[in-house]
């Protein structure tokens, strides 16, 4: 296994508990942000990877006090877009 699919079922994972409730908004954010910002690792080359990254950042966006901006409905897009 490489080191983007590695990276890309973890970020599955945190899609996938975002969704269920299992994976706090900012444990996914934080795990995600230093990926996102990683140009050297070639992620952005693939084209799952770096949908699933680019949705991960935005996972703790707030939206008023101790409310995020999206749901599981959205990260529930999120994955199925990052598994198409």
């Amino acid at each position: 296994m490489t080191d983007v699919d590695a990276t890309f079922t973890e970020a599955v994972r945190l899609l996938t508990g975002l969704v269920s409730g299992e994976v706090n908004p900012a444990e996914a954010a934080n795990w995600a942000s230093p990926r996102y910002a990683d140009e050297s690792a070639g992620y952005h080359q693939h084209d799952a990877l770096w949908t699933a990254l680019g949705a991960l950042v935005l996972a703790d966006m707030p939206a008023g006090r101790g409310r995020y901006l999206y749901g599981p409905a959205d990260y529930q897009d999120w994955l199925d877009e990052a598994l198409a």
